[in-house]
């Protein structure tokens, strides 16, 4: 049965621990937004799976949306495994809703005009949708 004081110090090491992801319901919308993007510039698949609510969605414009197995396939495939990221983004927060413009480019070549929106709760993305 491990001591009070080992379960404090590994709650520290778990809140401290740099490059790690933690947030609450009291993390700003923005703040976790720029988490994902600093995870996605360093490509740290880690960062990028841990800022997303479990039961997180993706979708292109108004088309349905991923969602489960779906949405960490496609995080995966097009998200993390070609780098993807987005140069000189901008973040426009407006409640649990954050708008992030700039330009998304990967290691395959892709580049394009980002309009993003996410929505953000318990400090958790709970949906990105490309406005596009």
């Amino acid at each position: 049965m491990p001591t009070r004081r080992q379960i404090v110090m590994a709650t520290a090491v778990l809140v401290f621990a740099p490059g790690l992801a933690v947030a609450d319901d009291l993390t700003p919308p923005e703040t976790v937004v720029s988490e994902l993007l600093a995870a996605m510039e360093v490509n740290d698949a880690y960062r990028i799976r841990t800022v997303f609510a479990e039961d997180a969605s993706h979708t292109y414009g108004d088309r349905s949306p991923k969602t489960g197995e779906d949405f960490r396939a496609w995080l995966a495939s097009d998200i993390i495994e070609p780098h993807g990221r987005v140069d000189g983004a901008e973040l426009a927060g407006d409640g649990n809703a954050v708008v992030v413009t700039g330009q998304y480019r990967n290691d395959d070549g892709y580049s394009s005009a980002a309009d993003f929106l996410m929505t953000v709760e318990d400090g958790r993305i709970i949906s990105w949708q490309m406005r596009y």
